[in-house]
């Protein structure tokens, strides 16, 4: 039976990878700065990933971690846990890493926070301890979450020149718990939805926006939206997973109706 020490597990990928991770009969460690709610199998650590006490009081007695933490707004905060697990993780007894990444970090170094994901990938490879790193392409939630911020009132504004290739969350957790829970493999191939297409067609897709909504594509000036200019966010030899944002559109916009009439 193996012992996983999950980091990030409030997070989206998360939240949707614990439950796959317990139906294979693994134990977790979950480290948080509060607690979380009590769950068959599931020890909650309260404490900071920076904290190098609390780090290695997570990882005693894990034989796996899976590390998903991360601060895509705040500059920084993947290194500086890194500098605190990392170190602690060669002194544990964890005989296996595996790391979320990111479609196409070489080609979009022009932000930080891709830097250093990239930067954490190396770190991990140079770490002497067995690992196994899955990227992906964004998460349809995330592109979602994205175009509603980019929304005010009845226009979207969105960075021009951009094609996403958007995967769901969970198809990604599930294979993920299989990953973690299997032998070390290094780098696996990425993982990316069916469709390839602007930002700006993807938001006019959205249910609802048909002839209501304006989308206005513009040279926004965000590293973010920079990085991922032309096709730097695409996977150009991914293993293609679940769902197409249309139909993941329409299954999330049916499951949020359910959840509202019930």
């Amino acid at each position: 039976m193996r012992t996983v020490l999950l980091t990030g597990g409030s997070g989206l990928l998360g939240q949707r990878v614990i439950p796959h991770l317990l139906s294979h009969g693994a134990q977790l460690r979950l480290i948080s700065r509060r607690p979380g709610r009590e769950m068959p199998s599931v020890t909650w650590i309260q404490g900071d990933l920076r904290d190098p006490v609390a780090c290695q009081q997570a990882l005693d007695g894990a034989d796996t971690l899976l590390h998903l933490a991360t601060q895509p707004l705040k500059a920084g905060a993947d290194l500086a846990v890194a500098d605190t697990l990392f170190p602690a993780l060669c002194r544990s007894g964890v005989q296996h890493v595996a790391y979320m990444s990111i479609t196409g970090l070489e080609r979009m170094q022009g932000a930080a926070y891709y830097r250093e994901k990239l930067e954490i990938e190396q770190r991990l490879k140079g770490s002497g301890v067995p690992f196994t790193i899955q990227r992906s392409t964004q998460f349809h939630e995330f592109v979602a979450q994205l175009l509603q911020q980019l929304t005010l009132g009845p226009v979207t504004l969105v960075p021009a020149g951009v094609i996403l290739q958007p995967v769901g969350a969970q198809v990604v957790a599930q294979r993920l718990a299989q990953l973690t829970l299997g032998e070390p493999a290094g780098r696996v191939p990425d993982l990316a939805g069916p469709d390839a297409a602007s930002l700006t067609t993807l938001a006019r897709q959205r249910p609802g926006r048909a002839g209501q909504n304006a989308v206005i594509p513009l040279p926004l000036p965000i590293p973010l939206f920079r990085a991922w200019q032309g096709r730097a966010a695409v996977a150009s030899d991914a293993e293609v997973v679940g769902e197409g944002w249309a139909s993941w559109l329409t299954a999330s916009q049916r499951e949020t109706t359910g959840a509202t009439s019930a």
